[in-house]
């Protein structure tokens, strides 16, 4: 008799970031990124890799949570539980 049991863990909930830049390019993917990453030095990654997180225990699923940093005054701005295709205003 086997005395070994299986437990199913809950799937991790979706948070990810969106980088606005000071023209309203919209930048999601880390290719698009890598090319602009020096307009975002002044991110505290830290504070971010907490953020996400904090909001993963947030985040309901099938919903998704975003942190958008734009570039233009320097802004970071959290959207718990939306919908997976948001969008966020190109403007702070």
């Amino acid at each position: 008799m086997s005395h070994i049991q299986t437990y199913q863990l809950p799937g991790f909930a979706k948070v990810y970031t969106i980088h606005v830049l000071k023209t309203g390019e919209i930048i999601t993917s880390l290719e698009e990124y890598l090319k602009v990453q020096e307009r975002f030095t002044w991110v505290d990654q830290g504070h971010i890799i907490s953020t996400i997180f904090r909001l993963r225990r947030l985040t309901e699923s099938p919903k998704t949570s975003v942190i958008v940093i734009y570039e233009e005054g320097r802004v970071i701005k959290e959207h718990v539980n939306v919908e997976e295709n948001f969008k966020p205003l190109v403007f702070a």
